[in-house]
């Protein structure tokens, strides 16, 4: 039996709640949201943010990155499986973008994309979206006081982005997450009728006729669209669902035998991520629990005096193995913590490609660290800086002894070796279906009617902070855009 509805919307992550919602609130036809994964409702472990920890692997894709050109597929590159996406799978930092990131975007040729464009749409999130301070660690109040010992203002990073030291702003409620699946579609019962949520429901195919989107084959059986098919799997596989459904590099596709409907050779190009590294220190004793996450204080440089905004930003841990897991490159014997910069707008390109014509196959991710020298630059530099904070009275007071790298790494060689054997992930791909190549800016893939990317795999550029809040903020964009373009 074959489904009908008005709007599809494929991926039940940050965009896809928000969009699912609004076309729901403005229109009376069925709307159907898939999601793979499981119900993130009454899930403690999904919802507590304290609780992440207690995510199990089936939370998780379990996909692996390659980190640098020709290097294997290693690195943990966590993409959430449940409904709500990668909002209740991280830390909750909640930062707007600057709005030079908005003016990039346009200048790149995102018409209606500026800063003063998406400003309606960050007040639209934050109607919905309760933004707090998790309550302030010693090590992360420590922190701070060091960056301010070095000359840094203490900044809010709530109402400002700039150079400075504080703490993150965090899209919780006290310990309940403010996801968009929390805090647009929660209580499921209560949605309206015309809104179904399919959770464990995974799409296989875009199903493309005569050059238009008419719906999708999935794990539950073939579903019609008459309206809209809205892409919102995220940066990694909304890519791979169009690849598999005949829309990318015709030599690619064609390695796995699968027809082409559309040669879009930059589906998956261009991806981008933020890029870091740590630099690890054995405390003088033991690291006290935190009350809601590990990750409570940051800092942003500005390495660059040109550049428009921070172009360094800071995850300070009270501990240091990840959230997705131990890592054995940062091995410590006794309690540890550590200060991770990344390069905000990291100018290196990777890519998504498939390793199969079967959907159940992960992707192939290459993330193609420092392909660009700039990212080694800037980084380098601000590995360098991060060492100055033990010359600070407050930092020497917590820290007793670099581990990692360790006082042997000195020379720019040394530095380099470091970085490349530890560079690691924030999570935030984007930019592998962007505005002006494989879609307008109305958010519609060029030559294919009815279909519609709202992720961040439309982002021109990598932005400045951490993405979820800018992800938010284009869903809300992007339903307006459905709704105007039908």
């Amino acid at each position: 039996m074959i489904e009908t509805c008005d709007f599809l919307v494929i991926g039940g992550g940050s965009a896809g709640c928000i969009i699912a919602k609004r076309l729901a609130v403005k229109s009376a036809g069925r709307i159907i949201l898939l999601e793979a994964g499981k119900k993130d409702e009454g899930d403690a472990a999904a919802v507590d943010l304290f609780r992440l920890d207690d995510q199990t692997d089936d939370y998780d894709w379990g996909f692996k990155a390659a980190t640098l050109k020709g290097a294997k597929p290693e690195l943990n590159y966590a993409r959430a499986r449940i409904l709500g996406g990668c909002a209740n799978h991280n830390d909750c930092a909640f930062l707007r973008p600057p709005d030079s990131d908005f003016v990039e975007w346009e200048q790149l040729g995102a018409k209606g994309w500026g800063a003063a464009d998406m400003a309606s749409y960050f007040h639209r999130v934050m109607e919905n979206t309760t933004v707090e301070e998790a309550p302030h660690h010693p090590a992360s109040q420590i922190f701070v006081k060091a960056g301010t010992e070095l000359g840094f203002k203490k900044i809010d990073f709530q109402k400002q982005i700039t150079e400075g030291v504080g703490y993150f702003p965090l899209n919780a409620k006290g310990r309940l997450r403010q996801s968009s699946s929390i805090t647009y579609l929660h209580p499921l019962s209560k949605l309206p009728k015309h809104l179904e949520v399919w959770i464990e429901t995974q799409a296989t195919k875009i199903l493309i006729g005569n050059g238009k989107a008419i719906g999708a084959e999935t794990t539950r059986g073939t579903i019609h669209a008459s309206r809209a098919v809205i892409l919102t799997c995220g940066s990694i596989q909304t890519p791979q669902l169009m690849m598999l459904s005949g829309l990318g590099q015709a030599q690619h596709l064609h390695e796995f035998g699968i027809p082409i409907v559309a040669d879009v050779p930059e589906v998956g190009e261009h991806l981008r991520d933020h890029v870091g590294a740590p630099i690890v220190w054995e405390t003088h004793g033991p690291v006290p629990p935190w009350e809601i996450c590990p990750f409570e204080a940051t800092m942003m440089l500005k390495l660059d005096h040109d550049a428009p905004a921070p172009d360094v930003l800071f995850h300070f841990g009270l501990r240091v193995r990840e959230k997705y897991g131990e890592d054995p490159r940062l091995s410590v014997n006794g309690p540890a913590v550590k200060a991770s910069p990344n390069v905000t707008r990291a100018r290196s390109e990777g890519r998504v490609r498939l390793a199969s014509a079967d959907y159940r196959a992960a992707p192939i991710i290459e993330l193609n660290y420092f392909s660009d020298p700039y990212d080694m630059r800037i980084l380098m530099k601000a590995m360098r800086f991060t060492r100055r904070l033990m010359e600070t009275p407050s930092f020497q007071a917590l820290c007793k002894t670099e581990v990692h790298p360790g006082p042997d790494v000195q020379s720019d060689d040394e530095w380099e070796g470091y970085i490349k054997s530890v560079c690691e992930t924030v999570y935030h791909p984007c930019g592998t279906a962007s505005i002006g190549r494989v879609v307008s800016p109305d958010l519609r893939v060029k030559g294919i009617d009815n279909l519609i990317i709202g992720d961040a795999s439309i982002f021109p550029s990598l932005i400045t902070t951490n993405i979820n809040c800018a992800v938010m903020m284009a869903a809300e964009k992007a339903a307006d855009l459905v709704l105007d373009g039908i």
